[in-house]
């Protein structure tokens, strides 16, 4: 008898043991609530007695957001994600091995949806290869992907502004992968791993940095030029007139919130639609004026002197408080803020989609139209231009939404992308 207590707790600490679920997977799933529909998938792995859950939704342009807080007992799982102005909460119990029954707790309210696992075998998947090739010298990194089923088609996805690395668009790069495309995106110079410094580079330099990369493509995967069309958003759709110029043997261009105007206008317009709330409309337009001296002077065409003039003259203006001026150690000269599209979409002969939104903040509203006159009527005949109601300039909807607590692309964006592509 004095043997049976030990046994017993042995018994029980392996029964619990046998009843642990493993959660190690991918599971995906549609969330939807009202005129709210977003894809979502949560990637599971285990690594001795700890669990990592990454988030991505495609439809959210998220990939791999690491969760928090992650407690999984037996065949229950709980975890959270943060953004800057919600705490989203998950509980969730796995269901015959197979279906992740989640509840979504955010801002007092309380959505059920589920999930189901995804096979294990993961040989029909999307598959990925990194890849580097120079330019001026500078080794320059990307990724290209594999469709499942490909489509014949390749598509390159033009670098943008700013600092991003390529994973700012890897969640598209997945979305057109899975749609047929053998897709490829890149760290520009001075990004992510990278070489060179882009702050530097005028825009012919950054773009010609792209053309390289899509002939890399073609030569690796053996695609003809004519096989292979070119997407960028923002100031990467200012360069697609301009890469579609120089090789014009491409399939196709697609330019989303691209500037019918100069990069410098593009810039002066967001911060005016940013400031327009603060600062009393009868003194908007001075204002704006004295911001544009300031990027005038970054761009080259405005003289330190003739800046300084400026400033001393409005410097107890009540909204000179809201100009933003660099310091001297901030200052370089950037020569981009001169460029502008609108001379390369004259030369364009290839089919153009071009989309913008009804809430762009950041171009101008007039960009389409001036864009779609910019091209001679007779170049037109494939040629797309679509204003999206109620998309702002990342594509985001921002309409009427049961479900405001995640941002979606809008409704549209991606068949349309699609559908023309297929149509050509």
């Amino acid at each position: 008898m004095k043997y049976i207590f030990p046994l017993v707790i042995l018994f029980f600490s392996q029964f619990s043991f046998a009843q642990q679920t493993d959660f190690e997977s991918s599971y995906k799933g549609v969330f939807t609530f009202g005129n709210f529909q977003s894809d979502l998938s949560l990637e599971i792995k285990q690594t001795k007695d700890q669990y990592d859950i990454q988030f991505t939704s495609l439809d959210q342009n998220a990939f791999g957001i690491p969760a928090r807080d992650i407690k999984i007992h037996q065949d229950s799982i709980k975890f959270a994600l943060q953004s800057d102005s919600y705490r989203y909460e998950f509980k969730g119990i796995l269901l015959n091995n197979n279906v992740l029954s989640m509840n979504l707790m955010v801002d007092g309210n309380s959505y059920q949806f589920e999930l189901h696992k995804e096979a294990t075998d993961d040989s029909d998947g999307i598959k990925s290869k990194d890849i580097r090739f120079r330019s001026e010298n500078l080794l320059l990194y990307g990724t290209v992907y594999y469709p499942v089923k490909p489509n014949g088609k390749a598509i390159y996805l033009v670098t943008s502004s700013g600092n991003n690395d390529r994973s700012a668009s890897r969640a598209e790069a997945l979305m057109f992968a899975q749609n047929g495309f053998i897709t490829m995106h890149s760290d520009k110079r001075g990004t992510g791993i990278s070489d060179g410094n882009w702050q530097k580079a005028t825009m012919p330099t950054l773009c010609n940095d792209d053309i390289l990369a899509i002939q890399y493509l073609s030569q690796i995967e053996k695609l003809a030029l004519k096989q292979i069309g070119i997407k960028g958003s923002s100031q990467g759709a200012s360069k697609v007139p301009y890469i579609m110029s120089k090789l014009p043997e491409l399939m196709f261009g697609i330019a989303v919130s691209c500037p019918g105007s100069t990069l410098l206008e593009s810039d002066l317009n967001y911060w005016k639609n940013r400031n327009k709330t603060i600062i009393d409309s009868q003194y908007l337009d001075e204002a704006t004026q004295m911001q544009k001296s300031v990027f005038q002077y970054i761009s080259g065409d405005l003289s330190k002197d003739k800046l300084e003039v400026a400033i001393q003259a409005n410097k107890y203006e009540p909204w000179f408080e809201f100009i933003w001026i660099p310091g001297p150690e901030e200052v370089e000269t950037d020569l981009k803020l001169n460029y502008s599209p609108l001379p390369y979409f004259k030369q364009v002969k290839q089919p153009l989609l071009v989309l913008q939104g009804s809430m762009d903040q950041v171009i101008p509203t007039s960009s389409l139209t001036i864009i779609k006159e910019s091209i001679p009527s007779y170049k037109r005949s494939k040629n797309k231009y679509k204003m999206l109601k109620g998309a702002d300039h990342s594509m985001m909807f921002k309409g009427e939404s049961d479900f405001p607590y995640w941002q979606a692309l809008h409704p549209d964006y991606t068949n349309i992308m699609l559908k023309w592509i297929d149509k050509l």
